[in-house]
């Protein structure tokens, strides 16, 4: 899905860039271009659609140069789209050169004959997953550029356009923000760093001002080699400050630090500083002297890092929650003698859960001889009974075949033996952190996180990871360890963020008594406000 408002529709869904969007994104990228004369300049949108980028970047060109000799190189899968773009651009500038390619970018590129040819590149590629691409092209595109894990489209885009670009030329791409902050964009980070000079960075974070599958950001460059300190890095995420400037146009105000609102009573906090140092593939933040200063202090304050108490997972992923999973089992034909009670988000809290009474899964994993295996359903008749039901179903999943398991096995069980221990549980995706202790034994589901708690981490730790992670302190932490959020306010903690939450010593004064509350509360099974209050200003003192 491709940014946009909602003009220019296309047949199957696929919509094109808003001519606003386009302009700012033009005029970042001309900014960077000094000197463009009289001469042949070469632009190419790899993914070129309607040719409103296009058209928006040749004007911002032939106002400093109106003379200049322009050719156009444009890809687009979309015949039926083609001709009408040609002539929407040839009507705004009769005198350019155009082609337009009938052709995948990623598969022009592939062959690579072309580098090294640009003077600019701008596009809004095509947000497409593995499973959208298909595993041969997304092989074949991660093998040539060098690329591990799950591959999205955009990635090809934006590493074929620094081989594109001639040596002093410049891309500017809207594409998905999640490229900064996710592991398998730890690649494409890397790539860019090393291989690109970054101008621009401007996350758009939750603004939602188009309609997009995805959160989008602005990325300019040309190569070269990135110097953090002078990458610009814009961030503009939803706030619920009293007090804003009103802004018919946030492209407008995104030069200043404002607290802005929109037509729609929306409120935006626009914050400025440069691309943060990156080390090993750490998320792209902003940073200024302010945060840095901050981050200091923080990690003078840590005794131990999330990732040294416990081992972080995701909870099961059953791939036929319909068949798996159930509120309520009584009303069933077949009761399965095999279920468990399943830790959902429903049950979320803070330090300790909501007291919802828990769904029920039907997990037919055991350990034998510290060997996760299936438990044999001969054994278990009405487990058995039930799930022939649903065996159509549950053998058209063809990777448990190919992986030679079982076809009535839950795809990603973890480890059986572990539900037993102690657990901190947690939410996905939420506003406020909501961490909590589990002791009951019970299946997480995968709409939570877990840790599985090392036989070493002691009680008191436990304890104070709790106060930690249910902290105002942590969601500031996250905000800008991470710049991360994804709509109103949500944060998403993932393993990779969680892992990094710092620890302070257990020993300090303030610490035991941050413990101690944290101990109360799961003793009274309560955690009362006055409490609540007390920890975030313990954990606030002890990392400030």
């Amino acid at each position: 899905m491709r940014y946009t408002n909602e003009g220019y529709n296309k047949t199957n869904g696929v919509v094109y860039t808003p001519r606003i969007m386009a302009d700012y994104l033009s005029h970042l990228i001309i900014s960077h271009n000094k000197d463009i004369s009289e001469q042949a300049i070469s632009i190419l949108d790899p993914a070129i659609g309607d040719g409103e980028l296009i058209i928006s970047l040749v004007k911002y060109i032939i106002k400093k140069s109106n003379n200049a000799d322009i050719s156009v190189m444009g890809f687009e899968t979309d015949i039926s789209i083609i001709k009408y773009t040609k002539e929407r651009i040839l009507t705004n500038f009769p005198n350019i050169k155009i082609e337009i390619k009938n052709e995948d970018f990623t598969s022009y590129a592939l062959k690579g004959k072309v580098k090294n040819s640009y003077d600019f590149i701008i596009a809004n590629p095509p947000y497409i997953r593995t499973q959208i691409l298909g595993a041969k092209k997304a092989q074949e595109i991660a093998l040539n550029i060098g690329l591990t894990g799950r591959v999205d489209l955009y990635y090809a885009f934006l590493l074929f356009a620094v081989r594109l670009l001639k040596d002093n030329g410049i891309a500017g791409f809207i594409t998905s923000n999640k490229f900064m902050t996710i592991k398998s964009g730890t690649v494409v980070r890397d790539y860019l760093i090393r291989n690109a000079k970054i101008f621009d960075i401007i996350d758009f974070g939750d603004t939602k001002l188009f309609n997009a599958a995805v959160l989008p950001c602005m990325i300019v460059f040309t190569k070269g080699k990135t110097q953090f300190e002078h990458t610009k890095f814009t961030s503009i995420y939803e706030t619920f400050e009293k007090e804003a400037v009103f802004t018919n146009n946030i492209f407008k105000s995104i030069s200043t630090d404002d607290i802005i609102s929109t037509v729609d009573g929306r409120q935006f906090e626009i914050k400025h500083g440069n691309l943060a140092k990156n080390l090993n593939g750490s998320p792209w933040s902003l940073s200024s002297k302010k945060t840095c200063a901050w981050l200091e202090g923080v990690n003078r304050a840590t005794w131990k890092k999330f990732n040294e108490i416990g081992k972080i997972k995701v909870g099961i992923k059953t791939t036929a929650d319909n068949v798996f999973i159930k509120e309520n089992w009584t009303n069933e034909q077949y009761i399965p003698e095999l279920l468990y009670p399943l830790i959902t988000h429903r049950n979320a809290g803070q330090i300790l859960s909501n007291g919802v009474r828990m769904w029920q899964v039907l997990y037919p994993h055991t350990v034998i001889n510290q060997k996760k295996i299936a438990f044999d359903i001969n054994n278990y008749p009405n487990t058995k009974k039930y799930l022939e039901i649903y065996r159509e179903q549950l053998e058209a999943r063809n990777y448990i075949k190919e992986a030679h398991r079982n076809w009535y096995e839950i795809w990603v069980p973890q480890n059986p033996a572990a539900w037993k221990n102690k657990k901190i549980v947690f939410r996905d995706i939420v506003e406020i952190p909501q961490f909590w202790l589990d002791n009951t034994g019970a299946i997480v589901n995968g709409d939570c996180y877990w840790i599985d708690i090392f036989n070493t981490t002691t009680e008191d730790t436990i304890l104070l990871a709790l106060a930690v992670a249910n902290s105002n302190f942590i969601e500031k932490y996250y905000d800008i360890k991470f710049n991360n959020k994804l709509y109103a306010g949500k944060r998403r903690y993932m393993s990779q963020y969680v892992e990094d939450f710092p620890i302070p010593n257990p020993e300090e004064p303030l610490a035991q008594e941050a413990i101690n509350l944290v101990r109360l509360s799961i003793e009274n099974k309560k955690l009362l406000p006055e409490n609540k209050n007390k920890i975030d200003a313990i954990v606030e003192t002890l990392f400030s």
